[in-house]
């Protein structure tokens, strides 16, 4: 009660706010009188406290006439030690931390999409697209060693043998396969799509979207708008996107046939298919090996595998 007084510093003789705390703590005459034990007398109170005080008992009973277990005991005002108040003077300025003060964490942080990785090698995706998309043709320098022997050899030269090189002027058709088991990869296609046109140009680059394959219904808008397959212009690059239904349950011999036609039409207009598959060279069907070059689509191909597939 003495700490609780000289804490909130109540004027001792404000008897009304004392007999509040009393009862709060439950030190008045009521709850006093409601502790002791049955057959206990009550302390005897000085009879010339005010009215409203905390009662504070004339003597302490002896200890050895309480009970042992519940006894209430009633301690003198003069043997409780006062607290002696905070001083609340010094400023602001004079109070040093040792520790440092946390940054404020904002409510609402903004949430990132996580950066893309792409499935082929980061550090030679661009020379791997170049090898995929670009034809061989012999339009580089003067091959002067060829040259040199067919001379010798008496040949009647009609033209000037020239070395190989790579372009990518005669396009690309992209065919993109939009079917059930190629949903975890829109992402991927859609990456690789735009990667193939700032390589090849957006007007050397053609695509096609699917679902199964693209011999009876393939375009490059909705789906209500597709058509027939259609091959690209002669000496183009014809890239497939797709899992060939192997993402599906095993169902790849179930358009056997349909894509043995795709690849003749597509042969057939000059063109050279590739496909780039997002499976484990071990699931694939024995038909589609045989059909034309496949790739894994992930970061095990590198230009090497490029290299071995085409040549």
């Amino acid at each position: 009660m003495a700490r609780v007084v000289a804490s909130i510093g109540v004027d001792p003789s404000d008897h009304e706010m004392l007999s509040r705390i009393a009862s709060l703590l439950g030190m008045s005459r009521e709850a006093t009188a409601a502790r002791l034990l049955p057959g206990e007398e009550p302390a005897r109170l000085a009879s010339s406290a005010p009215a409203g005080r905390f009662p504070v008992p004339e003597e302490e009973p002896a200890r050895s006439a309480l009970p042992e277990t519940g006894r209430h005991l009633q301690v003198p005002e003069e043997a409780l030690q006062v607290l002696s108040p905070i001083s609340t003077g010094m400023a602001a300025a004079e109070r040093s931390w040792t520790e440092p003060a946390l940054a404020e964490q904002p409510r609402h942080a903004p949430q990132q999409d996580a950066p893309h990785q792409t499935l082929l090698p980061p550090s030679s995706e661009a020379a791997t697209l170049h090898l995929l998309l670009s034809r061989v043709v012999p339009e580089g320098p003067v091959d002067v060693g060829l040259l040199l022997e067919r001379v010798c050899r008496g040949d009647v030269l009609s033209q000037l043998p020239r070395e190989p090189v790579r372009t990518l002027r005669f396009g690309v058709q992209v065919l993109v396969d939009l079917g059930m088991g190629m949903q975890p990869f829109y992402r991927d296609q859609s990456e690789l799509v735009t990667r193939i046109g700032s390589l090849a140009g957006r007007h050397s680059r053609d695509v096609k979207y699917f679902s199964g394959t693209p011999l009876h219904r393939s375009g490059p808008g909705a789906g209500w708008t597709w058509r027939a397959y259609e091959p690209p212009p002669p000496g183009a690059r014809v890239l497939i996107l797709s899992d060939f239904g192997l993402n599906e349950g095993g169902m790849a011999s179930e358009h056997e046939d349909d894509w043995c036609e795709v690849v003749r039409l597509i042969r057939r207009a000059g063109c050279r298919p590739l496909a780039l598959v997002p499976a484990p060279s071990a699931q694939w069907p024995l038909w589609l090996v045989a059909l034309m070059p496949v790739l894994a689509w992930d970061r095990c191909t590198t230009t090497a595998h490029v290299y071995a597939a085409l040549s």
